[in-house]
């Protein structure tokens, strides 16, 4: 209700820009999502900023689905333990790290693109470590401070990755590549890491009835992706300048 209400606000209360009014392209056409995707694919940077965004969510959230099943398997917990310990890291590191990440982008030092795309490579890189030490440990206590971690890094990503395929689009594609964007995302997290975190669990488990140890095995073997996501936000930062030159029509 809140965000419908602030829409409303939005709608009567401020005009809408012209699109790509600060860009040297000025066509009026609007892409197709063939050409768009077309477009984007040509764009290195694109390429890479956009897998790792979708890799992030597959790291990240794909982890994040079973845990409150891993912490009942393996620490006793009932569903209300798991998610109210869980809660609180979602509510206070994750809104604290998107704001965190607004503030620190938009300082000035930050209005070079490749250092963004460096943020994201080290914030991810570091953060797989308590990714992965969360389902190691067998000490309740050590895995929910490298849940306090790992969680906000998965708030993170999101502002400054879908920002940097914004500006890798053209200015007429700039909505649809972060719709493409959503979807790779959605589609990773929602649909293949569930799906591989649970075939992993069952095949582990021998016995069948589920397990911690399945449960916990299929999890370690996720968590070093966001390794792969960091890279891909690493490789993003070679082309990212000319790229974006070339999105809003200076090459």
């Amino acid at each position: 209700m809140p965000g419908i209400i602030l829409a409303l606000i939005i709608m009567v209360t401020i005009k809408e820009p012209k699109r790509g009014r600060l860009d040297v392209v000025t066509e009026d056409k609007a892409p197709t999502i063939m050409e768009t995707m077309k477009f984007l694919w040509s764009q290195k940077s694109a390429v890479h900023a956009m897998t790792g965004s979708g890799l992030s969510a597959f790291w990240g959230w794909g982890l994040m689905w079973f845990t409150p099943l891993f912490m009942q398997r393996t620490y006793g917990m009932d569903e209300g333990e798991a998610g109210s310990m869980l809660g609180w890291i979602y509510l206070i590191g994750g809104i604290g790290a998107s704001l965190l990440t607004a503030w620190v982008v938009a300082r000035p030092t930050y209005t070079d693109p490749r250092k963004i795309a460096r943020l994201l490579a080290v914030v991810t890189a570091l953060a797989t470590i308590p990714s992965f030490l969360a389902y190691y440990t067998r000490d309740l206590g050590v895995a929910q401070v490298m849940w306090w971690l790992f969680i906000p890094a998965i708030y993170f990503y999101i502002g400054p990755a879908f920002a940097l395929c914004q500006n890798l689009a053209a200015p007429k594609m700039r909505a649809m590549a972060v719709a493409i964007s959503l979807v790779v995302a959605n589609v990773l997290n929602l649909i293949i890491a569930p799906a591989i975190v649970g075939g992993l669990s069952d095949f582990f488990d021998a016995a069948g009835g589920g397990n911690a140890d399945s449960l916990r095995l299929a999890q370690l073997i996720l968590a070093p992706t966001g390794l792969w996501a960091a890279w891909h936000y690493w490789r993003a930062e070679k082309y990212i300048i000319e790229d974006q030159k070339r999105a809003i029509g200076y090459v």
